[in-house]
């Protein structure tokens, strides 16, 4: 497939839609961009909305105005940003302090908040043994490839417990390694670094329980494997 044409993938995680752009939106590709992206709008009761702009590799100023054209001042919306050819594309057609743009995962999370926390799965066994508590926070985690480098994941912890986590993902990009390379079956423990409120971090390890699909949208239950006791403290306090 040519990665030019534009792709279009929508997702959900919470009360935030979300749209991934991939490819070229430039010309009359933009055009047809902008009215699969009103059209789809138009038919939920978006609250929330989040673009990702990541794995665009190019955007013209048809394009940048296809995009801009769907953010409704009814909807709180965001931009994460992409290359710096896009970004370059976007100051120059928008001023830059009439649109909100993320960097990083971390200002996904301050600003959207708990509209990111929805998933009503109950099945992952460790959320049967401790009190859980739905949220939204920032998570950071690697494993290990075939000649065992470390490679780096990120992602949003939308259900805690003192035994374990559920973690969505906001890139589609980290949500497609994350099929490819992490399930049940991998014997591998992960190296987790979460934040909590106050710049609380807590390192641990973890194994993948399960994962679980809902269209686009891939999440993971994962089961704490080493913590230490003050670590379990702080999630304790937490989820009080």
């Amino acid at each position: 497939m040519n990665n030019q044409i534009p792709q279009i993938i929508k997702r959900k995680i919470g009360l935030v839609d979300i749209i991934d752009l991939q490819g070229a939106f430039v010309g009359p590709w933009a055009l047809r961009g902008r009215d699969e992206i009103g059209q789809y709008l138009r038919g939920r009761s978006t609250k929330n909305l989040l673009v990702n702009l990541r794995n665009l590799l190019t955007v013209d100023s048809l394009g940048v105005k296809a995009i801009t054209e769907n953010l409704s001042p009814e909807v709180r919306s965001g931009l994460m940003t992409g290359n710096l050819s896009v970004m370059e594309m976007f100051y120059r057609v928008v001023r830059e302090k009439a649109l909100k743009f993320f960097k990083t995962d971390f200002e996904v999370v301050d600003y959207f908040g708990e509209d990111l926390v929805k998933w009503q799965e109950s099945s992952f066994s460790e959320k049967r043994k401790h009190p859980r508590l739905r949220t939204a926070l920032p998570l950071e985690f690697s494993s290990l490839d075939e000649n065992g480098d470390p490679i780096v994941f990120h992602a949003i912890v939308t259900d805690l417990s003192e035994g374990g986590l559920l973690v969505e993902y906001l890139d589609i990009d980290q949500a497609f390694f994350g099929k490819t390379r992490l399930n049940p079956y991998d014997f591998h423990l992960l190296d987790m670094r979460i934040r909590l409120p106050g710049s609380v971090e807590i390192l641990t390890k973890g194994k993948v329980k399960r994962t679980i699909m809902e269209g686009e949208q891939f999440g993971m239950g994962i089961e704490f494997s080493e913590i230490r006791d003050e670590d379990k403290q702080k999630i304790f306090e937490f989820l009080k």
